[in-house]
């Protein structure tokens, strides 16, 4: 017979068990998706890495074949020879199609005139029927297109023609168009370059001629490649033509003749596996949880200090009744308008309530602060996004236009601002009516620092109240203090 100790200690006994077979089992399986993942990611970061060097590498190839082209395309002797009136077929077979296909292996040369149609064909080193190129021409006009705008994108005038400015190739002023095509069955590279003049020659207004060249790829160029980036099985094939168990990208072609670069990427998640798979245990899944319950707590700390930090950065630039910008926020904006020169010109409106103390004498500070928070939303929405207005005193506001700076806009603001603050405010005790005084600076037309042009709106804003309240009177400076008295003694006269 079982004593109940013995019951209650293998009891025990199981939970425990059952306790370490849970933990195991949970950090088992989350291991299992972390390294599934990383495997993912690794595969994916290695693929791209691959595609990188892949993509440079066919363009460093597009760049090589159009390179040993610009030495016969950007050369006053091709120049002289290709737009004379009569081309010298001499000059072509001896300085450009034996060198190009002894040398560069280029198959196809053909000089493409002003009007798009072959002018020469060489295929290798024979000079050929000029027609013979008009299909090859027509299946690639898009890169004919591409050369000239290039041309025409890049060109200079000197003297009385044009010419290029930098090399060809390999300065942003490359004058080429490249690509990967199949030219004849026969998969490999065209370049289409405009013939210029390297030194002395000038080419007159209009299409330039273009030189098109086309070189086949072979067995030799991949092993080259394949050795240079270290990949296996890379290719260039015709889309149509690549192994489904091989990646691939595409690198160029016509529509639906697309060419790609294949080749097999390496696989790094097999040996994240073999590597971590081993090392796994119940001690770093413990670890594991422990860190876990540490960074939840440690992130919601964070997340408390964050708001709290945001709440306190927006009570110290706003005001805590209105919620518009305070008077720090307020000069920090003119400070930076007028240090940075973000602008040549700015207003600065300051505003004060009329007959406010009678509110809150006959109603209470309650009735007075919904007075002001009224008074507040009408001021902005006057200002709009005009500017910035904000409330720096009991009932004292102060407003940084940006727009509308001219007089006319800015003193029919100020009266807009003026007859909105003065209609009837309705609170909880009744309602009441204020009224506003205002006074108007402009920086740096009346003063050229912050805290000179916003004393310029005060010493205005106290004239305004002194002359009966509820108007406007602008800042004036000793520049136009004379102007401002001829125009009242005019008024005096009126009366």
């Amino acid at each position: 017979m079982t004593s109940p100790k013995s019951g209650l200690g293998l009891g025990l006994t199981i939970g425990i068990y059952a306790l370490c077979f849970a933990i195991v089992a949970g950090f088992a399986a989350s291991n299992f998706y972390v390294l599934s993942a990383a495997g993912d990611v690794a595969n994916k970061v290695q693929y791209d890495a691959e595609a990188e060097l892949v993509r440079k590498e066919v363009q460093v190839q597009l760049q090589d074949l159009a390179d040993d082209q610009s030495s016969v395309s950007y050369w006053d002797a091709t120049v002289y020879a290709v737009y004379a009136d009569e081309i010298d077929l001499g000059f072509i077979e001896d300085e450009l199609a034996e060198e190009s296909w002894s040398e560069n292996g280029i198959e196809y040369m053909i000089v493409v005139d002003e009007l798009g149609e072959p002018d020469v064909t060489v295929f290798r080193d024979e000079v050929m029927d000029a027609q013979d190129g008009a299909a090859t021409i027509e299946n690639n006009f898009d890169l004919i297109e591409q050369a000239r705008a290039k041309y025409f994108a890049n060109r200079k005038v000197r003297g009385r023609g044009f010419v290029t400015i930098g090399d060809p190739v390999w300065s942003k002023n490359a004058i080429f168009a490249a690509d990967y095509r199949v030219v004849d069955g026969h998969l490999g590279m065209a370049v289409a370059q405009a013939i210029v003049p390297d030194i002395l020659e000038v080419l007159a207004e209009g299409n330039p001629k273009v030189l098109f060249t086309f070189r086949p790829l072979n067995k030799f160029a991949f092993a080259t490649v394949r050795n240079k980036l270290g990949l296996n099985r890379f290719a260039i094939v015709e889309q149509a033509d690549a192994k489904p168990d091989l990646d691939q990208m595409v690198i160029g072609g016509s529509t639906g003749k697309e060419i790609v670069a294949v080749w097999e990427a390496t696989k790094p998640a097999s040996i994240i596996w073999e590597r971590a798979l081993p090392v796994l245990s119940v001690l770093l899944a413990l670890v594991a949880i422990g860190l876990f319950f540490i960074s939840y707590r440690y992130s919601k700390v964070v997340r408390r200090i964050q708001k709290s930090e945001a709440h306190n950065k927006f009570m110290a630039e706003h005001d805590a009744l209105t919620g518009l910008p305070n008077r720090l926020q307020f000069d920090n904006e003119l400070d930076h308008i007028i240090a940075k020169g973000e602008l040549d010109r700015c207003a600065i409106i300051c505003t004060d309530l009329d007959r406010f103390k009678d509110v809150n004498d006959t109603f209470g500070h309650q009735a007075g602060d919904a007075v002001i928070k009224e008074v507040a939303n009408r001021v902005a929405k006057a200002v709009g996004d005009r500017g910035m207005a904000a409330r720096v005193g009991g009932d004292e506001f102060i407003i940084l236009l940006r727009d509308g700076l001219n007089e006319d806009s800015v003193m029919m603001l100020c009266d807009t601002i003026i007859d909105s603050v003065s209609e009837e405010v309705v609170f909880d005790n009744g309602r009441a009516s204020v009224g506003a005084s205002i006074g108007v600076a402009w920086w740096p037309d009346d003063a050229v620092t912050a805290k000179t042009v916003i004393r310029s709106a005060d010493q205005a804003l106290y004239r305004a109240k002194e002359l009966g309240r509820g108007q406007t009177c602008r800042a004036t400076n000793p520049h136009n203090v004379q102007q401002q008295n001829r125009r009242q003694m005019a008024e005096r006269r009126q009366f």
